[in-house]
């Protein structure tokens, strides 16, 4: 399989996917664009929160005792986000496949191009993903994204503990930004 290939074609997938979102009325003061992963199954949502769900989602846990602020609270709180929708290739649909199929122990053919670098699908999973973030980081403002000043881009995996997300979201934060958040 190659690889570059399939980082060129998930990286035009979500680009393609901004382009049309930027188009939606949701398209208003996004602050952050998450790929919320299993990595356990090979599972890429896209994610993403604006103030206007934010102020929503405040007013919905006004009674209860939470964090409401910073990465550890609600404003960043993946599961309350948004989804966008974006459409794989044929290649990238087979990788996410073929990275579950592998997880459980059932192969496909072994002519499958996913033999290859099926001791590698982690790595290459999340090294995907890193790619097309910091491209976008680049690229946002010209995708028609309304953002705020300080838009946040990230990626974090299923059920993981909050160290552990702020271990892998500090790679793709900037540092200063991230000491932000966590205050």
């Amino acid at each position: 399989m190659d690889t570059k290939q399939l980082q060129k074609e998930f990286h035009e997938c979500i680009k393609k996917a901004l382009i049309t979102f930027s188009q939606t009325e949701e398209n208003k003061d996004v602050y952050a664009l998450v790929f919320d992963c299993d990595s356990d199954v090979g599972m890429i949502s896209f994610r993403y929160n604006n103030l206007t769900r934010f102020e929503n989602t405040k007013r919905e846990y006004a009674d209860d005792d939470m964090v409401i602020y910073g990465l550890h609270g609600l404003e960043y709180s993946v599961g309350e986000f948004g989804f966008i929708d974006f459409q794989k290739t044929d290649l990238v649909a087979h990788f996410t496949a073929s990275y579950y199929y592998h997880r459980i122990g059932d192969y496909f053919r072994e002519d499958e191009p996913i033999e290859e670098i099926k001791d590698d699908f982690e790595d290459i999973f999340w090294h995907m993903i890193e790619d097309t973030i910091q491209q976008l980081q680049s690229e946002i403002h010209t995708l028609g994204i309304h953002t705020t000043k300080d838009i946040v881009m990230f990626y974090c995996d299923h059920d993981q503990s909050q160290e552990a997300r702020d271990v892998m979201i500090a790679k793709t934060v900037d540092a200063a930004f991230m000491k932000k958040l966590i205050e």
